[in-house]
């Protein structure tokens, strides 16, 4: 992994090294006066790569609720049926939700939403089962499991020493971007032309790990704590 410090000096050695943000010293560093505008670029791209691929999965316990069948994935005070403190798993973070990649019963069978009609996503951070699943006698409950796309956490100025959680092939993608949009944020035309530029390359290269799956992601590896111990 490579973290924040390690990132920003490939961007100052790389794609940004002639840019007024950079020290002129040979060392990879960014003025003082750049420092939050760069931190600031990285985090919205951080956001936009893991928003396009699901580079960072967590996952969520969710009990059914008696003759409820919508359950929205959020963490507000009515959302008493998730459940994020079992065995370990990343605190629920609403904010940080893309979209339910599949669903686990306790025998760590996989279901996928909008599949097979039983499990749908009538918005994108809602469940709705059928009364079949759901029911208590015959139904793949009374928990289950959700897997789900999420964002990345936002880089704070304390944090950043810190690893960023994306793949080795995807900080060259992050890099593009971050140069796009500081370039293109100059304004002129030489400048957005080749701002826009990186951006077409920084979408090739998200466009190649989706065609090659070079991040593997297509694959949902089944969690064995499922049938080491169970979760229910």
């Amino acid at each position: 992994m490579v973290t924040y410090t390690q990132f920003v000096e490939r961007l100052a050695r790389g794609q940004l090294k002639n840019m007024a943000a950079v020290e002129q010293t040979n060392l990879g560093e960014f003025c003082p006066d750049y420092e939050a505008t760069i931190l600031n670029l990285t985090n919205q791209g951080l956001v936009d790569i893991t928003s396009r691929l699901p580079l960072i999965k967590k996952l969520v316990d969710l009990t059914f609720v008696t003759d409820q069948l919508l359950y929205p994935l959020n963490n507000g005070a009515l959302a008493t049926y998730l459940d994020d403190t079992a065995q370990g798993l990343p605190a629920f973070i609403e904010d940080s939700f893309v979209k339910a990649l599949d669903v686990y019963d306790a025998d760590g069978r996989r279901y996928q939403p909008n599949s097979g009609g039983h499990i749908t996503t009538p918005v994108y951070n809602s469940l709705r089962f059928t009364a079949a699943y759901t029911d208590v006698d015959t139904g793949i409950g009374p928990k289950v499991r959700i897997q789900y796309q999420a964002k990345h956490l936002e880089i704070l100025v304390g944090d950043i020493g810190n690893e960023i959680l994306i793949p080795p092939n995807m900080i060259a993608a992050l890099q593009l971007y971050v140069a796009s949009m500081y370039i293109s944020d100059i304004g002129g035309k030489d400048n957005i032309a080749r701002g826009d530029g990186y951006f077409a390359l920084y979408l090739r290269h998200v466009d190649e790990d989706i065609q090659f799956n070079t991040s593997g992601t297509s694959e949902v590896e089944e969690d064995p704590r499922f049938l080491d111990a169970g979760f229910v």
